[in-house]
């Protein structure tokens, strides 16, 4: 049929739209069909969230879709209370309740057990360290359409009461596989799943133990019921397997009965870390962390882990680089009706560079934490680990705890852009020389919180200029640091220094002793604020600064906080800067501190070209002795003073000292409302470089006394 081009187009629309409309309706029947499919075989809540977890990742914008998976969630809800409660009905009651089908089913595994019509495959357990294969599972595999996998048939033998049937099936059937073909599994260990709480008769009983005798270095028994066992029953278990040499695994680690509390108690040779935990572990730090926890538990107790249900490459991975020693999943081989000889050489490779990367880590002593987790710093000490690496999963917030008098000789550094929290719990940490303790990287924006004691030995916190830190918390932090050049927060002589934002409520002490070095601020400058809290400093050198730059320009805003401490100094200024100039702002602050050298400032700058310093509703009681130096100044330059509503108390002496303002006489100070007590004794005429011109004094109270002499 011939058509026009505008009718063409439209019709193509129309047809194309229609395409569309029918290709999008069948991919949510498929979507659907599978997310039903699913909720079938859940069988418990932590199963059910990571399958709504997994379909609704996977629809976030359709809000339709979303609410059927909402709906299904609630009916699966209901349907494993149901279950729940079906399962503490007597056995005839619990069948009168079954529907017609499950009736059929019932029969149908009647029927499997009475000719034990029970195949087994096996699916290889792979050895993280070089994907060779460690051992087998048998894994049942019902002669049935019907009934084709074992949940239906342990459903029915329960409903039943014949769970003792299938335990002993279970056992004689695998135990003689292996007796009758001891070659297809190469001398590997193979693992046998058991109910504990079935009872077998004498005579079952005779003949599985003296299968399990007769195999005890090779099998391994697999405890996966889902409820506690009473003291007596658990003894008896134990001691049976024990006296038997045969080594048990817990199965389904993480869901139902294991917790650690029945780790400790059943203290097994293996455990199976469930699938529920190991689903996209890559994408939840949740889950990551406890995974880690449970292998850490593991190998602390000489336990062997193993990562049950691994499904994909990044889950494969992630198990690898959280330190599991055997892997378990389709990933790596699924199960088969023989014993597979080895794994595909392809995924032998990926395990292989995934332990490699785990490898590197440990050969250059680092522990990658994730976020959220808690790192135990007597842990990283046990493995001989010096680095603890923070961001690599992206941001969030990690918590390294520790004990500040055992020294761990372990340092934090940060990924580059980190954005998140650090909290430091009686932590300390040490490096070697000229290496900061805490290094945060370019691009990051890093809260430090501190809580308890904290110690950092040799080093401090670098910062670089791209980057911001914030120290919070109410706990205390000690910087002692001793080198040629040195900083306790902030960056090096030859940077600037990113934000800092300091506003934790503990007390800051910084202790330093070399040649050149700032408490807070670095070589060339940057922005700090420093609002709440305590600060002591004390400092010995040739030049320093306790909070500013050394050669460069400085900024510094400082609120309610509470200053003290001393410094000997050939050259240097509590706040401010040695060759650039500075700009401070002291609000509603205590400064107490006791400063001597040769050429020296308690506030300002010694070589640059302005000071300006506004000091208000603060108290100041500062004391200075030096060859040459004034107490807050630019010594050389411009001083800009401004004090409102504060208490000064300045004692000072030396060759060539000054009190306010500096040498060059290009001073403007104002006083309002200050009571000022001042004491000078040095040689220096202070007429010289005191013009009243260049003083402005209001309400207050002024008391000046030069070398024993009240002036006016």
């Amino acid at each position: 049929m011939s058509v026009g081009v505008g009718q063409g187009e439209i019709d193509g629309r129309f047809i194309g739209g229609s395409l569309r409309g029918i290709f999008i309706m069948d991919n949510n029947i498929v979507f659907l069909h599978g997310f039903l499919t699913e909720l079938r075989q859940v069988c418990t809540e932590e199963q059910l969230e990571d399958v709504i977890q997994k379909y609704s990742s996977k629809c976030e914008n359709d809000e339709q879709l979303q609410k059927l998976i909402e709906d299904g969630a609630e009916l699966c809800k209901d349907l494993i209370s149901a279950r729940s409660k079906l399962a503490l009905m007597p056995d005839a009651q619990r069948i009168a309740m079954l529907t017609e089908s499950e009736r059929w089913e019932l029969a149908e595994t009647e029927r499997l057990m009475l000719g034990n019509l029970f195949d087994y495959h096996f699916q290889p357990m792979v050895n993280t360290s070089d994907g060779s294969i460690y051992s087998y599972e048998a894994l049942m595999r019902p002669k049935s359409e019907l009934c084709p996998n074992p949940y239906h048939i342990l459903k029915y033998a329960d409903i039943m009461g014949r769970l003792n049937s299938i335990e002993f099936a279970t056992f004689l059937n695998v135990l003689n596989m292996i007796d009758k073909n001891k070659e297809k599994f190469n001398g590997h260990r193979v693992f046998i799943n058991s109910i504990p709480r079935t009872k077998l008769s004498n005579k079952q009983q005779r003949i599985v133990v003296e299968l399990l005798m007769k195999h005890s270095e090779t099998v391994v028994v697999e405890l996966t019921e889902q409820a506690e066992l009473e003291e007596d029953e658990l003894d008896e278990i134990k001691e049976r397997y024990h006296n038997m040499g045969v080594e048990i695994a817990i199965d389904d680690y993480g869901t139902g009965y294991s917790n650690v509390k029945n780790l400790l108690r059943y203290m097994p040779n293996f455990v199976k870390i469930d699938r529920s935990l190991l689903s996209n572990i890559q994408d939840n730090p949740k889950k990551r962390h406890f995974v880690r926890e449970i292998i850490d538990f593991c190998h602390e107790n000489e336990i062997i882990a193993l990562a049950e249900g691994v499904e994909t490459a990044e889950e494969l991975r992630e198990v690898i680089l959280l330190g599991a020693d055997l892997i378990q999943g389709f990933y790596t081989a699924p199960p088969s009706p023989e014993p597979v000889k080895e794994i595909s050489h392809e995924i032998i490779q990926e395990m292989k560079r995934y332990r490699q990367e785990r490898e590197d880590g440990k050969g250059q002593r680092i522990y990658s934490a994730d976020s959220s987790e808690r790192v135990q710093l007597d842990k990283l000490i046990k493995d001989d680990l010096q680095c603890l690496l923070v961001g690599t999963k992206g941001s969030g917030s990690v918590t390294v705890i520790g004990n500040p008098t055992i020294d761990t000789e372990v340092h934090i550094e940060t990924v580059k852009g980190f954005k998140g929290t650090i909290v430091l719990d009686n932590v300390r940490l040490s490096n070697i020389k000229m290496r900061p303790c805490i290094d945060i990287a370019d691009d990051s924006e890093v809260t430090l919180e501190l809580c308890g004691e904290n110690i950092l030995k040799l080093g401090g916190i670098r910062v670089p200029e791209s980057s911001k830190l914030t120290l919070a918390g109410d706990g205390d932090l000690r910087i002692d640091l001793k080198d040629v050049e040195y900083y306790g927060i902030g960056n090096d002589m030859k940077h600037r220094h990113g934000d800092l934002i300091l506003k934790s409520k503990g007390q800051v002490m910084i202790r330093t002793h070399g040649r050149t070095g700032v408490g807070i601020g670095s070589g060339l400058g940057g922005k700090i604020v420093m609002s709440f809290g305590r600060y002591d400093f004390n400092m010995n050198g040739d030049i320093g600064i306790g909070v500013g730059a050394v050669y460069k320009d400085a900024e510094v805003s400082v609120d309610s906080c509470d200053i003290s401490g001393e410094m000997l100094m050939a050259t240097g200024s509590i706040f401010g800067s040695v060759n650039g100039s500075c700009k401070l702002d002291i609000n509603m602050s205590s400064i107490i501190m006791a400063v001597s050298g040769r050429e020296i400032v308690c506030l300002g700058t010694i070589a640059g070209d302005t000071a300006e310093i506004d000091l208000h509703d603060s108290n100041a009681l500062l004391g200075m002795r030096g060859l040459r130096g004034s107490t807050i100044a630019a010594m050389e330059g411009n001083t800009k003073l401004k004090v409102e509503r504060a208490s000064l108390k300045i004692t000072s002496g030396g060759q060539s000292v000054l009190a306010l303002g500096g040498f060059s006489d290009d001073n403007e100070i104002v006083l309002n409302h200050v009571s000022a007590d001042i004491k000078l004794d040095t040689a220096v005429e202070n007429e010289k470089y005191t013009d009243p011109a260049n003083y402005t004094i209001n309400n207050g109270k002024f008391h000046l006394e030069l070398n024993g002499k009240e002036l006016s």
